[in-house]
């Protein structure tokens, strides 16, 4: 007894609806969460508040001068002019890779962004912080001199948080997105994938009918249907 025509036709469809559920499962699983959008939107938050954070304090005060004296500050310094402008085109260039970073989830980006908050920490630890706890004499030889001491101003906190922020969602941001995975294309509708094997031939347009009106054995699926009945036949 051989097995019915219909047989492999209906083990075609079972294949092809289960080659359709594996790639629904397959985009499922590559669609970034929605937790890992969440996460992206916030490092790209931190890191446009970090580089508008270093901007504003270069326009104001560093650290100001003090003398026994006086109770007012004798002198004041801006934190832009204690370094001649240095973070403010770094400022400039971190808000642009955040945009980057929020349009293209670009993870270069993000280094960039760990590396200029490096810079910037370094400029305000090793060059402004000296100078805001400074001590010495102010005065002019025709001028009796006095001992003076300075005293850090906003400029400083802001620089300074501002850099760590940076630092922080340029590093944060540049391990998280490496682990997202790329994202499939869907598969349009009604589109069938071939086998590893060779392809899968239609059910009713392999099989042609001759003149006096039976099937005859052309194609790959007769083939296929030939071979399955030699297998099954008792």
């Amino acid at each position: 007894m051989s097995a019915r025509p219909e047989a492999h036709s209906e083990y075609s469809r079972g294949s092809q609806a289960f080659r359709r559920v594996s790639r629904r499962l397959r985009r499922h699983e590559s669609t970034p969460s929605t937790g890992r959008l969440s996460g992206t939107g916030a490092v790209v938050l931190v890191a446009a508040i970090g580089a508008l954070l270093v901007l504003v304090a270069q326009f104001i005060p560093l650290y100001h001068v003090h003398v026994p004296t006086s109770s007012a500050p004798v002198k004041t310094v801006g934190t832009g002019a204690n370094h001649g402008w240095a973070p403010v085109p770094i400022a400039l260039v971190c808000l642009a890779l955040t945009f980057a970073v929020y349009r293209y989830g670009n993870r270069t980006a993000l280094l960039g962004l760990a590396v200029l908050g490096v810079a910037t920490l370094l400029i305000a630890l090793l060059g402004d912080l000296p100078d805001a706890h400074a001590t010495g004499l102010i005065g002019t030889s025709a001028s009796q001199y006095v001992q003076g001491v300075s005293s850090p101003s906003a400029g400083l906190y802001l620089e300074t948080l501002g850099a760590v922020l940076l630092l922080l969602s340029g590093g944060v941001g540049f391990l998280m997105l490496g682990s997202t995975p790329a994202r499939i294309e869907p598969t349009p509708p009604g589109r069938i994938e071939p086998e590893s094997g060779g392809g899968t031939a239609p059910d009713n347009e392999s099989q042609q009918a001759d003149p006096n009106g039976s099937r005859s054995s052309k194609g790959p699926l007769s083939l296929r249907d030939t071979g399955r009945r030699k297998w099954s036949a008792s």
